[in-house]
């Protein structure tokens, strides 16, 4: 029980970040919230620009708020409104731990917990390089 309001913290504030977002263009607000280790939470909006290729998502800009502060082990990541990260994202949030719970909140309110290894079953991480 306490890890599921732990998380249903996690994603309001997930769309707390969501309310910050720039997104123009898509029209499609997104916020996401990583939770680290230490139980710190970490917010990032999403970020369009018109040279569409330049844009940051909502997770990479959790991750680099986290990282800009030295966090670098992580327990889980929520994002709203409910969705997945895209593959870059999976790859970024990998190379910090395979094992992190990503939460999405469904449309009836229901959590939903899915570790990032069923995401990304096949990763490449930092143990290929050697």
């Amino acid at each position: 029980m306490e890890r599921l309001a732990e998380y249903k913290a996690l994603v309001d504030c997930a769309k707390q970040a969501a309310e910050a977002a720039y997104a123009p263009y898509s029209k499609t607000a997104q916020g996401a919230a990583l939770l680290s280790a230490d139980g710190k939470i970490f917010k990032g909006s999403k970020m369009e620009c018109a040279a569409f290729g330049g844009a940051v998502g909502a997770e990479t800009a959790a991750l680099t708020a986290a990282i800009s502060e030295g966090v670098r082990k992580f327990k889980a990541i929520a994002i709203h409104p409910s969705a997945y990260p895209s593959g870059a994202s999976r790859q970024m949030l990998a190379e910090f731990g395979i094992n992190l719970d990503v939460v999405v909140e469904k449309t009836d309110g229901q959590l939903e917990v899915i570790n990032l290894k069923e995401l990304l079953p096949l990763h490449f991480g930092p143990d290929n390089l050697s």
